[in-house]
């Protein structure tokens, strides 16, 4: 973020003297044009084949002058505004890395023979939870890719976030419908039949629009009664002729603002309700990674300690690295909560029924013992 401010601090002043330097351009090009009209309209008014007279050929010549003094002026200027927008790429590969192979001793293990069918298989994943089926299937045709899952529950959740986005909520509409028992506390509901009220506004008028509110929006009144107040309010805006709207409604009327919304929110609550992860591995790689891969520079840049050096030929981190608020919770080293010990390839996580997850030493101690493994480790941690 700091490297987006600092470039964007030169932008700025590209932009500012550039439309500086146009506002003069078109001012100084206007007064010779105006100069050059009032003389030829002065020299229009004597008889044809007439000679100039002194003045007027002294005018002329002062003219002639000035038109070249300001086009001297005028390419200086431009010079100077070439300078400024050449500093704007210097201070782009000063801020921005360009290579980060110093940080990623080991990126090409991603195309070994063993590791390559695992990226592959990732890619083709991300595909078809995209929805990009086809796509999908000649990615995995010419890569010989086996075991991936071409129909997935996500790939459906992404068309219909994809249609909400471009302002149709009836392919949402549907997969609700068909899971309201599920989705009745959840904002969802009213949020998608807001937008298709709104939609049959603008298209088949305020009054198709009202009826479909007194058929869905009752149910929803006691958990959205002001956002309902509003959806209702807005449709005063819908009628033709009508003025432009307050700033509080105006995203309401906003086809595409209103669908980006819905679709967040769509995504969301598809995801939370079927227990997918709002990102497939390879997203939830890229993202992780993009947001990592600056604070490891510039920590690489300051580890010269000979001990701290010799951590990076392993595969942990030697810190904890923030991944912000959607970059969800990733570990190097997995610490298991019950033996507090560090899991290796002999001693793996394992992944209880509960959810938890313990080292396989302590599960294969729990299991010893006289009650199942997530019995006891559930009432350990106040589960049950």
């Amino acid at each position: 973020m700091d490297s987006c401010v600092g470039v964007e601090q030169d932008l700025d002043k590209a932009i500012t003297k550039f439309t500086n330097l146009n506002d003069h351009t078109n001012k100084i090009l206007q007064e010779i044009i105006d100069q050059v009209e009032g003389l030829r309209k002065e020299i229009a008014k004597q008889p044809p084949n007439t000679p100039l007279s002194q003045t007027q050929t002294m005018l002329v010549s002062e003219l002639a002058a000035s038109v070249k003094q300001s086009a001297f002026q005028l390419s200086t200027d431009h010079r100077e505004l070439h300078a400024t927008v050449s500093r704007v790429g210097k201070s782009i590969d000063r801020h921005f890395i360009a290579d980060y192979t110093s940080v990623a001793p080991k990126a090409e293990s991603f195309c070994s023979d063993k590791n390559r069918p695992i990226m592959e298989q990732a890619i083709a994943q991300h595909l078809y939870r995209q929805g990009l089926e086809e796509i999908g299937d000649t990615f995995v045709s010419e890569a010989n890719i086996t075991g991936v899952e071409r129909t997935c529950s996500f790939a459906t959740v992404q068309r219909c976030a994809s249609a909400l986005a471009e302002g149709d909520p009836a392919p949402a509409l549907h997969w609700a419908e068909r899971r309201m028992h599920e989705l009745q506390h959840s904002p969802l509901p009213f949020a998608l039949h807001r937008m298709y009220a709104l939609k049959l506004a603008r298209w088949q008028g305020v009054g198709a629009a009202i009826e479909y509110a007194r058929r869905w929006f009752p149910m929803h009144a006691a958990r959205h009664e002001r956002a309902l107040q509003a959806a209702v309010c807005a449709l005063a805006w819908c009628t033709p002729g009508a003025p432009a709207a307050p700033p509080a409604y105006r995203h309401l009327l906003e086809p595409r603002a209103l669908g980006a919304e819905a679709a967040e929110l769509f995504v969301k609550e598809a995801c939370a309700l079927l227990r997918l992860a709002p990102l497939s591995p390879l997203a939830g790689a890229v993202l992780a990674g993009g947001r990592v891969l600056p604070a490891l520079h510039d920590i690489r840049a300051k580890m010269t300690h000979p001990h701290v050096i010799a951590a990076w030929s392993d595969d942990e981190l030697p810190f904890e690295v923030d991944l912000g608020e959607e970059g969800g919770g990733y570990h190097s080293v997995f610490a298991c909560p019950i033996l507090r010990q560090q899991a290796s390839d002999q001693n793996p996580p394992m992944r209880l029924l509960c959810g938890h997850v313990i080292s396989r030493d302590a599960l294969n101690k729990l299991a010893m013992g006289a009650k199942s493994v997530q019995q006891t480790y559930c009432i350990t941690n106040f589960c049950l």
